[in-house]
């Protein structure tokens, strides 16, 4: 059967028009620290199918993966990348448009057929997850296909266009090259590659470069060899984030992402963590007021993401600004009868598990607790559902087989509020 439906249409454009809630008194400098899972794997259609990623794996990251070869298999890749008619949103996105992974990583092969195979919905969906904050590690076919296009369409229609910009054919298959890390390159926060800054013997196979450099782009490592022919001094590795609230790209022309151990492991793997150091700041659905009951209920297709359901692991953040002299305030969380939910706030910055002045994380959905006499000024309050699905990987990818509560995978209902004296 088939997992398709009339439901599928809302799932990767109904985000676009996300406010981000800006005002003075809120930070927009706090990193999101709040998701499903690290890594969104895809080696789907058209592209090298693995099992895993070594420096993920040597990393310890939680990770997720599509993994079909056919193209008659594209409804179902993409009922997983963008959703079907029991899960409206897809497996990257949350029901409101938020990125439900830290990062996703598209593995090498052929970009056209990739980018062909994803159809409008899967390649909106992975817009949609970037410009919201998740970032985005590329492996030569996963590196081309984020950008505009090559040199016979500088535009590619099937392309995502997250760089902005193109990128070119290198015409070399199956040569090995060096890389030179750059001196002043991020990747340098994470290993030194032997001290001498570069790594050799990296499989390239008709891989890419950049014709330019648009504003924003860094270039973190450069080709080296002298029959690697045009290539050579190019860009091997480069990044590009378009503001504070996108996920941050890292766009590689050849094939590090493979090797199981030394140097080329940890050029993936640095590549790896500085994307996820650069995922999008955390948001706030708005300001709370005295004694007015914030009420999540809203589901994707009612476009109000601001007012939308929570999903799975997911943090909403909202903020309220305390008078001097306020006594008593209490803050309260109803959840549906059966999730998992914690309550959490801070003074100044964005709450989270690790980082709260105050927490209410008792077994169920309803949390309250009272601050007799707070400090005044802005406060930052935190609603978190524990609840998960249960996934098991398969050949081709994760399904979920139970759901807990029912219909998490389209967000779970709940109530907020904060009142005082």
């Amino acid at each position: 059967m088939k997992r398709v439906g009339i439901c599928l249409l809302l799932a990767a454009t109904v985000f676009s028009g996300i406010d981000v809630f800006s005002s003075p008194k809120v930070r927009e400098d706090v990193p999101n620290r709040a998701y499903y899972k690290d890594v969104f794997f895809d080696c789907g259609i058209g592209l090298t199918t693995r099992d895993t990623l070594p420096a993920v794996k040597m990393l310890g990251l939680s990770t997720e993966r599509v993994a079909f070869s056919s193209s008659e298999d594209a409804d179902f890749q993409n009922a997983i990348i963008a959703g079907d008619t029991t899960d409206w949103n897809g497996s990257l996105l949350y029901p409101d448009g938020e990125p439900r992974f830290a990062m996703i990583f598209i593995d090498g092969g052929s970009s056209l057929t990739h980018g062909s195979s994803l159809g409008a919905r899967g390649r909106e969906a992975i817009r949609t997850f970037v410009n919201a904050g998740g970032s985005y590690v590329g492996a030569c076919a996963g590196a081309i296909i984020a950008s505009e296009g090559h040199p016979g369409n500088k535009h590619c229609p099937t392309y995502l266009g997250l760089w902005p910009s193109w990128l070119d054919h290198s015409g070399k298959a199956d040569i090995r090259t060096g890389m030179t890390i750059e001196p002043n390159s991020p990747l340098l926060r994470y290993y030194d590659f032997g001290g001498d800054k570069y790594v050799a013997d990296v499989r390239h196979n008709m891989g890419n470069f950049p014709k330019d450099m648009p504003a924003g782009t860094e270039v973190l490592a450069r080709y080296d060899g002298k029959s690697i022919g045009k290539m050579n001094g190019k860009p091997s590795v480069e990044a590009y984030k378009k503001d504070a609230y996108t996920g941050r790209l890292v766009l590689c022309g050849s094939h590090p992402e493979e090797v199981t151990e030394g140097e080329r492991r940890d050029l993936t793997a640095a590549m790896i963590r500085y994307a996820l150091d650069g995922v999008g700041v955390a948001k706030v659905k708005g300001f709370l007021n005295n004694g007015e009951e914030r009420v999540m209920d809203r589901y994707t297709f009612e476009r109000k993401p601001e007012y939308t359901r929570i999903g799975d692991m997911q943090c909403h953040h909202f903020a309220v600004d305390i008078p001097k002299g306020a006594k008593d305030v209490t803050f309260t969380l109803q959840g549906a009868e059966d999730s998992h939910m914690t309550l959490a706030v801070c003074h100044d910055t964005f709450a989270f598990d690790d980082c709260a002045d105050f927490r209410s994380t008792v077994p169920g959905a309803f949390q309250q607790f009272v601050l007799a006499k707070p400090q005044a000024g802005v406060w930052y309050v935190c609603v978190r559902c524990l609840d998960t699905p249960v996934a098991h990987d398969t050949a081709t990818g994760h399904v979920y087989s139970r759901t807990v509560p029912a219909d998490l995978l389209n967000g779970v209902p709940y109530s907020v509020k904060v009142t005082w004296k």
